[in-house]
This record gives C-alpha cells, sequence and structure tokens, in this order.
C-alpha cells in the first residue's frame, strides 16, 4: 500500500515538474504580464529567478520602485515588483505589491490570480477561494483561476473532489489550455486514487 502511495507521489511530481517548466518558459515570455501558472509545483521557498545573482535582483527592485515613485499611478510598476517578490518565494511582500497594482487597476485577473496564489502560498487558503472566486464572477473561464483553484481546492483544502470538478469545468470551458494532457493526466490519477 506504502508502495502505491509512493508511485502515485512520484508521479503527480513528474508532472508538477512538467508544468512547472512549461510555466517558467511562459513565464520567461511574459514577464510583467502577471500570467502564469502560479500554483504548479508548490513553492521551495526563496529560490531566485532563473539566470539572476542577488545583485541583479536587488538593482531591478531598486529600479522599479525609483520609477514607481516618479510615476505613482501606474499599476505596472507595483506589479512588476510584486512578481520579483513572488518569483523569490516572498509572498507577503508579492501580496501587499499585487494589492498596491489593483488598488490602481481593479480588476485585472492576471494580477488578482496571483494575489490569490500569494495567499495559498501563505496558508491563507479560504482567501485565496474567496479572490479566485471573485476573479471568476468577472472574468468566467479564466484558465488561470480555474487552474490555480483546482490547486487551492486539492492541496489547499484536502477537497480532491470539488478540485477535479473545478479542473473539468477549465477543460470544457477552455478545450485549447496549453497544459490539457497534463491536466487530464492528473485528474486520471486523481480519479484512480480515490477508489
Amino acid at each position: 500500500m506504502a508502495s502505491g502511495k509512493f508511485g502515485v507521489n512520484l508521479i503527480f511530481a513528474c508532472v508538477a515538474a512538467l508544468l512547472a517548466l512549461t510555466a517558467a518558459t511562459f513565464y520567461s515570455k511574459s514577464i510583467g504580464t502577471g500570467n502564469r501558472l502560479a500554483a504548479v509545483p508548490e513553492p521551495s521557498g526563496g529560490a531566485m529567478p532563473q539566470g539572476s545573482s542577488s545583485g541583479d535582483i536587488a538593482k531591478r527592485l531598486a529600479d522599479l520602485e525609483q520609477l514607481a515613485g516618479k510615476d505613482p499611478q501606474n499599476p505596472e510598476y507595483p506589479g512588476q515588483i510584486a512578481n520579483i517578490y513572488y518569483d523569490l518565494g516572498q509572498y507577503d511582500k508579492a501580496l501587499n505589491f499585487y494589492r498596491r497594482s489593483l488598488t490602481l487597476r481593479p480588476g485585472d485577473p492576471n494580477v488578482e490570480t496571483d494575489l490569490a496564489t500569494c495567499y495559498h502560498y501563505l496558508g491563507q487558503d479560504d482567501k485565496a477561494l474567496e479572490t479566485l472566486d471573485k476573479v471568476l464572477g468577472y472574468a468566467p473561464g479564466f484558465s488561470q483561476a480555474l487552474f490555480n483553484k483546482g490547486i487551492v481546492l486539492i492541496n489547499g483544502k484536502k477537497d480532491v473532489k470539488e478540485g477535479i470538478r473545478v479542473w473539468e469545468e477549465l477543460l470544457r470551458s477552455n478545450p485549447d489550455f496549453p497544459h490539457k494532457a497534463e491536466l487530464e493526466q492528473r485528474i486520471g490519477q486523481l480519479k484512480g486514487s480515490a477508489q
């Protein structure tokens, strides 16, 4: 029995690693958009963005903070600062900058979804779900919010049945979801382990 659970966990780890690699590739092509597969896999905490030294990151943060000071009504700067803190695993700081970005541009589904993911990583799963439901209220079918809602339900709330339902809704509403095959495989694994 223990080896069966180990096998399922090993398969999940492989799928999560594949999704993380795909997300990292996607993120590197869209830095600053806030649109990332934020919730896969669970973070190790404190990891540096790929290819960046601590000096590069500190300089980038200082530059962005200076730009934000010169143009305090621009929501892009706090969003970019939040993304850096997010990638560093400093979710409490990222959360504050995502909030600041949202006060300047309310209703940005990418930023709000990243905010929800910060709540999840900070152990505030109810707040994460509330935020994701808010996003889905004004952006129904938004794939990142549906995907992350499934993660929060399965990993945070341990509600596998509801998480699967949300992911199946994602696949129905977004048939061209870029990670469709991996997600279908994960759903199959979860259903198989529940039997």
